[in-house]
């Protein structure tokens, strides 16, 4: 909510009313821009953005580079010492600048988010084969998307392919069912949210969830009907449209009988906790979102990732006493990425800048989890199809930094983490002069191996960088 300071009229009157946050508030201390992870890119710096909205610069900011390429990571949010959102308000920006019909200068986010969103509207869910196809035809076409990179992801394309990551046929979505009951079954049952990634290019996340989760006795239901949450499109565009499409997912849940869902997806567990909280918070929004839902979310549900789902549920203990096949030897570092734990107001994180639960988790599998400086940094996110160069750069910081710390692997829990990291190392080699040859794996292929799942049935064979030869020689799978 907006604290009492007064807001002017104008720009930065016009940015509270729709963000709900007071640019007037920032004392230009810079922590946003110090940790901004593209801010090098930016034309204007993201304390010279809040500057502009106070001085009522509403053309320079709508035409800026800077609210394009905000990576949507929340570190700004997180770290401000005065509470502004301000990734919040690089969203309202945006949505502006879609409203009044303002060409973006970084075409292929604009692109990006539209071509999504369309294809979410058509099918339900993110289509990804499409999405692709059409995003680099149609950079190609402006002249915006060099040959040599559209080569390079047609030939990404062709390996997700092959690898049965990027089904050719489009998601089917079928309206969801209310009052849709549940299956009995011994153990605990909560709802799953996959989300659409894990029905396609982060298709070993979703076999490797459930294979796990079969061992624990952890039974998992998805909601009938599901739909795409709308991922880093949606509040870009429109902040109903950002909440609108979760609250319709926690509607299912909650018509369906289940006071929780599991949510795998970092980035679907961002956008659905930030629906939790901002229905929460604005009554107006929530009877905005229930009359465009056609139901009166009542907020019974509890939204959590899979991670604590596990850790909570099942508990590190019993994680531990089932293990079959210790992962000894094998030294990890976690990667959590942005969304997992910030911002700490919608996610409840304890931890959010040093989180500690994944580790725990590596240490009760028999697995060396190494400290590291890249925890919560971003990898790019969404920037992998629009803007790879930014990808390449972030991605190949963590790699470094990986390596540098005498890691073998790195264990992710989001599939925009795993695609960065995992799909573009052979361009990061080409770029910087260094392969790594870094596995990197999902936190429950790790679980699957220890809890004594074969490595192909987890789907270590999806893997753009091959598992299967640090899995050999750390006695961990097969020959």
């Amino acid at each position: 909510m907006i604290a009492e300071i007064p807001v002017a009229e104008g720009f930065a009157g016009e940015v509270a009313t729709r963000s709900g946050q007071n640019a007037f508030l920032c004392y230009q201390c810079k922590k946003c821009t110090s940790g901004c992870p593209v801010s090098d890119q930016m034309d204007f710096t993201p304390n010279e953005i809040l500057r502009m909205v106070q001085l009522g610069q509403r053309d320079k900011v709508l035409h800026s580079k800077t609210i394009w390429l905000c990576a949507s990571c929340q570190t700004c949010s997180t770290r401000c010492p005065q509470g502004i959102d301000i990734a919040r308000i690089m969203d309202t920006m945006k949505s502006i600048s879609y409203a009044e019909g303002v060409k973006s200068p970084i075409p292929s986010v604009e692109i990006f988010n539209k071509v999504f969103l369309r294809w979410v509207k058509v099918t339900g869910r993110s289509y990804e084969a499409a999405l692709l196809g059409e995003l680099k035809m149609r950079l190609m076409a402006k002249g915006k998307l060099d040959p040599d990179q559209f080569m390079k992801d047609a030939v990404l394309g062709l390996k997700l392919f092959t690898a049965g990551k990027l089904p050719v046929l489009p998601p089917v979505h079928l309206p969801g069912r209310r009052g849709q009951d549940r299956t009995p079954k011994t153990g605990k049952t909560v709802a799953y949210y996959p989300g659409c990634s894990l029905h396609s290019s982060g298709k070993e996340f979703d076999i490797s969830t459930r294979a796990v989760c079969e061992r624990l006795g952890l039974n998992l239901v998805e909601p009938e009907g599901w739909g795409c949450c709308g991922a880093s499109s949606a509040h870009a565009v429109s902040h109903e449209l950002a909440t609108t499409l979760p609250v319709k997912n926690l509607s299912l849940v909650e018509q369906a009988g289940f006071d929780e869902v599991a949510v795998p997806c970092a980035a679907c567990f961002s956008r659905l906790k930030a629906a939790e909280y901002d229905m929460e918070e604005d009554p107006k929004l929530r009877s905005e979102v229930g009359r465009e839902v056609g139901y009166d979310y009542r907020g019974s549900v509890k939204v959590r990732h899979l991670l604590d789902t596990i850790i909570e549920d099942v508990g590190l203990e019993k994680v531990s006493g089932r293990v079959s096949q210790p992962l000894k030897g094998l030294k990890v570092v976690c990667y959590y990425g942005c969304l997992l734990t910030r911002p700490p107001k919608t996610t409840g994180a304890p931890h959010p800048e040093y989180p500690v639960h994944m580790d725990k988790l590596m240490e009760a599998l028999g697995a060396e989890s190494l400290d590291w400086s890249y925890k919560t940094d971003c990898c790019g996110a969404s920037f992998a199809l629009t803007e790879p160069d930014v990808v390449m750069r972030l991605t190949q910081r963590i790699l470094q930094n990986a390596k540098d710390v005498g890691a073998d692997a790195v264990v992710v829990a989001c599939p925009l983490c795993h695609a960065n990291l995992d799909t573009r190392q052979g361009q990061i080699a080409e770029l910087y002069g260094r392969r790594y040859d870094l596995p990197i794996f999902y936190f429950t292929e790790l679980m699957g191996l220890a809890l004594g799942v074969e490595a192909k049935s987890l789907g270590a064979q999806k893997h753009m960088q091959d598992p299967m030869p640090l899995l050999w020689a750390k006695g961990l799978a097969a020959t």
